[in-house]
């Protein structure tokens, strides 16, 4: 169950990343005014790809780990 936690907490720690990319990426495409079905790869690209990342990041498990009891 710890590894649901961490791959939820890394994935709301990533937001804050991927929100930055994705208004970076609007203002190198120029900032348009009007919006067309191409925007979505700039603007929800690097911010669900941050969350996607951040979740991977907390499942994967680290081998070399031993928990003592």
């Amino acid at each position: 169950m710890m590894g649901a936690g961490k791959a939820i907490a890394f994935g709301l720690f990533a937001m804050i990343p991927g929100a930055i990319l994705s208004l970076v990426a609007w203002v190198l495409v120029g900032q348009p005014e009007t919006w067309s079905s191409w925007m979505a790869i700039p603007c929800y690209g690097p911010f669900f790809g941050c969350i996607a990342i951040g979740v991977w990041l907390g499942i994967r498990g680290e081998p070399g780990v031993e928990l003592e009891t």
